[in-house]
């Protein structure tokens, strides 16, 4: 069977699926089930359009992940193909571990568990379905992993999640003001004494980057009307749990949520 595919993105067009592993753990069910999960929470109640899900959000990092890899070596960093293929392999999976609606849910479903520590445990397990092939990906997710800079593309203040969820976000909601320039930045990074910088002429790309989030949490992230409707999707998950922890009401339920 042919393992590596050519997916088209609404974003950035043609993601190609590079090798088998990427391949075997997106076709898997863990990770089709993030077909199900939505990226913004309830905010297509505002944002009609914003419809999408954490599996393309997922795909849109990893591809990015892929640019920037190649990116830095041709800067003359080194990574092995078994770094780059752990590298893509951890941001495939950083969501792994999202419930329903997003961040809207995710400490009233299970208390006090972020969804960070759930990907972590999800991929462990896969490590395991994989015969040990995640282990440097998970290394990279933990940020155990000796070279530092990618860890931080992964998960920093200046990381590949952000440089997607904010362009993917602003264009499935049509909110230009998110709007970055994803390929400029990514064209400024660079690795000093293993850790993830900027050059200097990418200042002003890192400045916009940063407006833009603070626009984008300003009209979308934290509308009036979409944390509202959050906030009464909580409320209805925690009465039903209470009421079903003093057994007053038999409510219909999987297990996992009794």
């Amino acid at each position: 069977m042919n393992k590596r595919k050519i997916i088209n993105d609404p974003v950035y067009g043609f993601i190609t699926i590079r090798n088998e592993l990427i391949f075997d753990i997106i076709n898997h069910p863990y990770f089709q089930r993030l077909r199900r999960i939505k990226q913004m929470g309830l905010a297509e109640l505002v944002y009609p359009g914003a419809h999408h899900t954490r599996f393309h959000h997922a795909l849109g990092a990893m591809h990015l992940m892929s640019i920037t890899l190649d990116n830095l070596r041709t800067k003359g960093v080194e990574i092995t193909d078994e770094e780059y293929q752990g590298a893509l392999a951890a941001i495939l999976l950083h969501d792994i571990g999202h419930g329903p609606f997003s961040h809207a849910l995710e400490f009233s479903l299970l208390e006090d568990v972020p969804h960070e520590h759930l990907s972590r445990m999800i991929m462990s397990r896969l490590n395991k379905e994989f015969d040990g092939a995640l282990s440097m990906a998970l290394d990279i997710f933990n940020g155990t992993y000796p070279k530092a800079f990618l860890h931080q593309l992964v998960s920093s203040q200046l990381d590949i999640d952000r440089l997607d969820y904010l362009k993917r976000d602003s264009f499935f909601s049509g909110v230009s003001e998110g709007t970055i320039g994803a390929d400029r930045i990514i064209k400024m990074l660079d690795v000093k004494d293993g850790q993830l910088v900027v050059e200097e002429k990418g200042i002003y790309s890192i400045e916009n980057f940063l407006s833009a989030r603070r626009l984008m949490y300003w009209q979308v992230y934290l509308h009036k009307a979409g944390v509202s409707a959050e906030k009464m999707l909580v409320a209805i998950i925690n009465r039903a749990k209470k009421l079903t922890r003093k057994k007053k009401m038999k409510l219909f339920m999987s297990d996992s949520l009794r």
